[in-house]
């Protein structure tokens, strides 16, 4: 079955879950090209990208393209000047028909770049946005092919996003055939939007165990390293970790914590730990790859994960580096937010406090320390719920199965 993923940048070390999923099914067996509209960072890559050669199996649909507002306008001008005796060209800046994606040039510009039909037997796309932009070049004859949606946060939470792709959303609804929320409560979200039920199937992002020792945590009062991986944004309450980070030293505990990723939110966090005399006991690390993190996974004691609604009403999904985390024996604290209780329920599997709490975040990660909970049977706990309804493997032989049957006859 030849499966086509439609995404925005490619490859990006902030979606290790869209590489997986990729290499998955080639796993499995499926013929996998990948159709982006941007490249991606190939500066920081992991090394899935190189070991598969997603490379050559990548078509980029705007590959020139630069991030300045005013060279993307000129570039897309002149990819549609020497195209525009082309009909379909020409019809893709109808922009009562195709909205936003007419009216900023870019629909015509990669009709005008890609004239031969991409044909599939099922395109997956990552995010709603992404899926609105696959069926409008169906529409227009670029692409060929069933397109199944996957919704995973920002997507169906940011208030402006939501807003600025109500209306494409109600079509990509009634007009795809399958839409693919990675959380219970993002399927909710999608009926109330007006999505049928019918078309609706939750997919659970996962890890690969095999790539996950268990080995449970003995907490080391003397020494404890803490461990994020996350980008560095808002959502994910790196500010609140911090802030909590202050209030154990408060406690005179001794730990170490370290935030593995990149993101528009490092000049305020190197501040902050600044501002709260946190040099020596707080390290912002960069990105990392995935072996990279695994390794120091290993050399972690707690695992912190407190994640926020921004202000933007940004939202988390299913955070994946919860459930490696899990996999591998460690003490799990996030927050009570969006899905993360589909995956942590609190003092059962991991623990939980309410969102912005950086005191009830110190308190719990105390507990654990001192020993005051019962943290191995939690992790044995832990373990479980991946391997049952987290297992990579599992989830996507189900949807490999789920789109041969209802996409090859």
């Amino acid at each position: 079955m030849k499966v086509t993923f439609f995404l925005a940048h490619f490859p990006l070390p902030s979606q290790t879950f869209v590489l997986n999923q990729i290499t998955a099914l080639i796993d499995i067996g499926h013929d996998v090209e990948i159709l982006s509209i941007w490249p991606g960072n190939f500066k920081n890559k992991h090394e899935k990208f190189i070991k598969y050669n997603l490379k050559e199996k990548t078509h980029y649909l705007n590959p020139q393209e630069t991030r300045s507002k005013n060279s993307k306008t000129i570039n897309r001008i002149k990819n549609i000047g020497k195209s525009f005796y082309r009909s379909d060209v020409r019809k893709a800046m109808n922009v009562r028909k195709y909205g936003m994606h007419a009216k900023n040039l870019l629909l015509p510009s990669v009709i005008a770049l890609n004239p031969r039909p991409f044909i599939s037997d099922v395109f997956i796309a990552h995010f709603g946005t992404e899926g609105v932009f696959a069926l409008k070049l169906r529409q227009l004859g670029v692409i060929s092919g069933p397109i199944c949606t996957i919704f995973h946060g920002s997507d169906i939470s940011h208030k402006d996003t939501v807003k600025k792709y109500l209306n494409d959303y109600q079509k990509l609804f009634a007009e795809t055939e399958l839409i693919l929320p990675i959380s219970k409560l993002w399927k909710s979200r999608l009926e109330e939007m007006g999505c049928p039920a019918e078309k609706i199937s939750v997919s659970h992002m996962g890890v690969n165990i095999d790539d996950f020792a268990f080995e449970p945590r003995l907490i080391n009062k003397d020494s404890i390293n803490i461990i994020s991986v996350a980008r560095l944004n808002e959502k994910k309450g790196l500010v609140v970790a911090i802030k909590a980070c202050a209030l154990l030293k408060k406690f005179n505990i001794k730990f170490r914590y370290i935030i593995i990723g990149d993101g528009p939110l490092k000049g305020q966090l190197t501040s902050l730990i600044s501002k709260l005399q946190l040099e020596n006991e707080v390290e912002l690390s960069g990105f990392k790859t995935q072996d990279s993190v695994k390794v120091l996974l290993a050399k972690a004691d707690i695992f912190l994960l407190p994640s926020v609604t921004g202000t933007d009403g940004d939202m988390e999904g299913i955070p994946v580096a919860l459930m490696e985390a899990m996999a591998c024996g460690l003490p799990v604290v996030s927050t009570f937010h969006s899905g993360i209780p589909e995956l942590v329920e609190n003092s059962v599997s991991g623990w939980l406090a309410p969102e912005f709490d950086d005191v009830k975040l110190a308190e719990i990660i105390e507990s654990i320390i001192q020993g005051t909970t019962d943290v191995h049977s939690v992790l044995l706990n832990a373990r479980k719920k991946i391997e049952d309804e987290f297992n990579e493997m599992t989830l996507n032989k189900n949807l490999s199965e789920k789109l041969k049957l209802k996409f090859t006859s």
